[in-house]
């Protein structure tokens, strides 16, 4: 079974899209039940639990994959199921910072969301680094990626990161997707990433994922690369000229801040997803699966 560990801003968008075209209602994006007081104020950082995993099990009796924000490899989740694959897409930390910091004045408007004071925010940091340790110590989180023998895919490489994921880790996923053109304009991260001073301001307090990165590029993803043989460059160029014949989806940053105004764009332009198993997806994740998991949080707090 694979383990998709979504790390915000690197892509993982499409990478849910592909799962849910893939393996339909067999895919669960995984929710804890309870967040513990560490998370109270960023529960899109709380990790889920086994005991969340065996809570999912009654709705998903043919659980083919889980994923999403709170599957993170430090809470030993292949210890219920041995050997299950974890993977993930990691991103140059710098641009990622950035993108994080578009999306809180996406939300809240640069108003209430100033740079100087965000950059304060622990959540900020090493995001990466405890997406995969569940602290920002960036040697706990090499030993995991090693021990767990942990995919990890660039965004910087994006499609040659797919094509090596379904030859190396799962070669029954869809990986045909529809590329997402965001609207053009100055947007906060582009003023953050054409200033040096900016730039040295999003470096600092964030060394553990650039360590984290500098590992990953240079030492793990090229053996990725190796392992797939000499016709990766052609493959890759191949598997581009296919993906070109679908186009592009013009979509705005405000339209990508709200996520079921989002869904539903997709939702009426499919293709090239499979539409059956994405519909059937969304369907058990919303009516069944996340309904469940409401009204049990509103049970267990009362």
């Amino acid at each position: 079974m694979i383990a998709f560990i979504h790390i915000h801003k690197t892509g993982g968008t499409t990478l849910q899209w592909i799962l849910r075209s893939t393996l339909g209602a067999s895919y669960c994006e995984v929710e804890p039940l309870t967040i513990e007081r560490d998370f109270q104020q960023i529960p899109w950082m709380a990790p889920a639990r086994i005991a969340d995993l065996e809570y999912m099990e009654s709705m998903y009796p043919q659980l083919g994959g889980i994923g999403g924000h709170h599957i993170q490899p430090h809470m030993q989740l292949h210890e219920k199921y041995p050997g299950l694959k974890y993977f993930t897409f990691m991103r140059d930390p710098v641009k990622m910072r950035a993108s994080m910091y578009q999306h809180g004045v996406n939300t809240l408007g640069e108003e209430n969301c100033v740079f100087e004071e965000w950059l304060q925010e622990e959540q900020s940091r090493n995001r990466q680094t405890k997406m995969i340790a569940g602290t920002a110590d960036v040697n706990k989180a090499i030993e995991i990626i090693e021990q767990q023998q942990i995919f990890v895919g660039l965004t910087e490489h994006f499609n040659e990161s797919l094509l090596l994921l379904k030859n190396l880790v799962d070669s029954n996923l869809n990986i045909a997707y529809k590329r997402m053109n965001v609207a053009k304009g100055e947007t906060a991260a582009k003023r953050l990433l054409a200033s040096e001073e900016a730039r040295a301001q999003l470096q600092a307090g964030n060394e553990a994922d650039m360590a984290l990165y500098e590992f990953v590029k240079q030492e793990w993803y090229p053996r990725f690369q190796q392992a797939y043989g000499r016709s990766l460059a052609e493959d890759v160029a191949d598997y581009q000229a296919k993906l070109s014949q679908f186009g592009h989806r013009q979509v705005s940053l405000s339209f990508m801040s709200k996520p079921r105004l989002f869904k539903l764009l997709l939702l009426l332009d499919m293709e090239p997803y499979n539409g059956r198993n994405v519909t059937l997806s969304l369907l058990k994740k919303y009516l069944l699966y996340r309904s469940k998991i409401q009204l049990d949080r509103k049970r267990l707090q009362n």
